[in-house]
């Protein structure tokens, strides 16, 4: 029973459920626990990891803006291992993870998800450099991290742009998703 519980939560709004995280940091709420699961899952892929190298992991990557407390990652692990996605293994009374191959199966079913959840990582450590006003006036700098003022402007400029088109007919609506779709391809672009 407690295996397939993760199974169904992913399918709501056409399987994206994940553009809503913008909206759900803005009014304070956090990740899912599936969320958190996939993370760690995708955290295990790249090395075995200690409990607390993988709570400062999450912690770093979205630089300080989520910091998961023991308490949620700690049952994630534990429900992640006995669901047979991760091996354990106690050096020293520390308990070390490692991907199994049905981990890795979940995980490259899920991995347009397990993307977006990291990138929302990225995301949060540049909102939080952006409030901290840690950017550099000079912004153009080469080596600048974090979002130039008209990445931004631009950003909000296309939202503004979709929500005034609420209304639209479908002729309208078709000519939007043209647009918008080979703008994605473009953005897709590496």
């Amino acid at each position: 029973m407690k295996a397939d519980k993760h199974h169904h939560h992913h399918h709501h709004r056409g399987g994206r459920g994940h553009r809503r995280h913008d909206d759900q940091f803005t009014r304070g709420r956090k990740f899912s626990s599936e969320d958190l699961q996939l993370m760690l899952l995708a955290l295990l892929e790249i090395q075995p990891s200690h409990g607390y190298e993988l709570v400062k992991e999450l912690d770093t990557r979205s630089g300080g803006y989520w910091k998961p407390s023991p308490g949620m990652v700690y049952p994630a692990l534990t429900y992640i291992h006995e669901i047979g996605y991760a091996s354990v293994s106690v050096h020293s009374n520390k308990k070390s993870y490692v991907l199994l191959p049905e981990g890795q199966e979940y995980l490259n079913e899920h991995r347009e998800q397990a993307d977006e959840l990291l990138a929302m990582l990225v995301h949060l450590a540049n909102k939080m450099k952006y409030i901290q006003g840690a950017m550099a006036a000079d912004s153009d700098a080469p080596d600048q991290s974090g979002w130039l003022p008209e990445f931004l402007a631009a950003r909000l400029a296309l939202k503004r742009a979709l929500l005034l088109k609420s209304a639209a007919d479908v002729s309208e609506q078709k000519r939007i998703i043209a647009i918008l779709n080979a703008a994605i391809e473009q953005i897709r672009q590496v």
